[in-house]
């Protein structure tokens, strides 16, 4: 987060909007997705700006992030076209419209070459009998692609070198109907809250025991607004298949179902971008409390992604969580229900209870530190608590680097069926 800059009245900010926009992009940063959560170089290209602009620390998006988000990743209030710095390249006369259908509707495509990367690199130590004696290495290039086509169209996606070859991501097409108001086709479902500092860097989804079950690919219809100059509310419901981590299972595509609700009082609006009590005179902070609510149902059974592999399949489940934002400060809480856990037999273990509770607290505006706890219990996997401290420092608006603990305790059931370790990591990630 960046430290207030200084006195500044709120009207004025509403009154001079498109001033605020263009403070916003000289100063700040590059903008990333989600699972949607990865970085995207291509859009500080794009703009000429860089991460704190959407981000507190990447992937973690900021109050005018969201906004960017919401409004199919442009900037809102109609300035998009002025913030624009490469300009793309035109496919046919904007004449063209007026005798259409006679003639192809006219486009655009982006003038250079749509790529990101994000080299990640950790060092991961186990622990074995009360002993971090084995030390592991991992490597990782995430190569991103993205870009926007006239004002309707987004699409992204990646695909990772490792260790193992190339592992294949996501690709998502974006329709932005409005501001507000998009449609996405590709890999859809809930976003991952806690990802400041994941407990096991380079995953692909970190897994952590709120985490909710979501399609592997899937149709989603995303609605945001304001509520009056600040704070707002959006709405996620889509359908999909089956969620595994493999793209090629079959499976029915209406059979997974999910919804998404959120509620925000003060700080940007979730389309605006702008007001609350600190404006944009302080990029990155965002005096706020945010509700959400999520449900989950799947006809045949999904897993749930995790990386402790988890055992069983879930059909049902529904969480709550709330986010607030006070200066250098932000909590987090989240709570799961599971409705049943079912075997390969099929046979029911009862419900999952699971808790997700993170602080981070911002000493610099480039060093902050994390403390999570995690909660999960059923009666397939067991019992199983996590304390995971961590503190990392942003060296530079696209390079980040940490150090974490993860202590681990499990039941007798839990020891015998969950691969979680207690560890200690070390980890790198720059993005270009």
């Amino acid at each position: 987060m960046i430290k207030k800059a200084g006195p500044g009245s709120t009207k004025r900010f509403r009154c001079c909007r498109k001033f605020t926009f263009l403070l916003c992009g000289i100063v700040s940063s590059l903008v990333f997705l989600n699972e949607e959560s990865s970085a995207l170089p291509v859009f500080a290209r794009k703009y000429h700006t860089a991460c704190s602009t959407c981000h507190i620390a990447f992937p973690v998006r900021n109050g005018f992030g969201e906004a960017f988000r919401n409004n199919g990743y442009r900037f809102p209030s109609g300035t998009d076209e002025e913030m624009v710095k490469e300009e793309p390249i035109k496919l046919g006369q904007e004449a063209y419209k007026n005798i259409f259908p006679n003639a192809i509707w006219p486009s655009d495509m982006p003038n250079m070459p749509s790529l990101g990367f994000l080299a990640k690199a950790r060092i991961y130590m186990p622990e074995d009998n009360g002993n971090f004696k084995e030390t592991k290495f991992a490597e990782d290039l995430e190569t991103f692609f993205a870009g926007t086509i006239t004002e309707h169209i987004t699409y992204f996606g990646d695909f990772a070198i490792n260790q193992d070859g190339v592992e294949w991501g996501k690709l998502n097409l974006l329709w932005a109907f409005r501001p507000g108001l998009n449609l996405v086709l590709g890999e859809v479902g809930f976003t991952e809250k806690m990802t400041l500092i994941p407990a096991r860097p380079g995953w692909k989804r970190d897994g952590y025991a709120t985490t909710m079950p979501t399609p592997s690919r899937g149709v989603e219809l995303r609605f945001a607004g304001n509520t009056g100059e600040c704070g707002g509310y959006s709405l996620a419901a889509g359908i999909g298949k089956n969620s595994t981590e493999n793209a090629e299972d079959t499976g029915n595509f209406t059979d997974s179902r999910f919804v998404r609700g959120t509620w925000k009082i003060g700080g940007n609006g979730l389309l605006s971008g702008v007001g609350g009590t600190l404006g944009n005179n302080a990029i990155g902070m965002d005096n706020s409390v945010t509700f959400g609510v999520n449900y989950f149902n799947s006809s045949n059974g999904t897993e749930v992604a995790s990386q402790e592999n988890l055992l069983g399949f879930v059909k049902t489940g529904y969480s709550a969580d709330v986010e607030a934002s006070y200066g250098s400060l932000r909590l987090l809480a989240q709570y799961a229900r599971l409705n049943e856990v079912l075997d390969d037999m099929g046979i029911d273990h009862g419900k999952r209870d699971a808790i997700s509770l993170e602080g981070d607290y911002w000493i610099y505006p480039w060093l902050f530190g994390v403390v999570r706890y995690e909660y999960l219990k059923d009666n397939y996997n067991g019992k199983i608590t996590k304390i995971i401290p961590g503190i990392a420092a942003m060296l530079r608006p696209n390079a980040k680097i940490g150090l974490e603990y993860v202590s681990v305790k499990k039941d007798a059931l839990a020891d015998l069926n969950s691969e979680a370790k207690s560890s200690i990591a070390f980890f790198a990630q720059v993005g270009f």
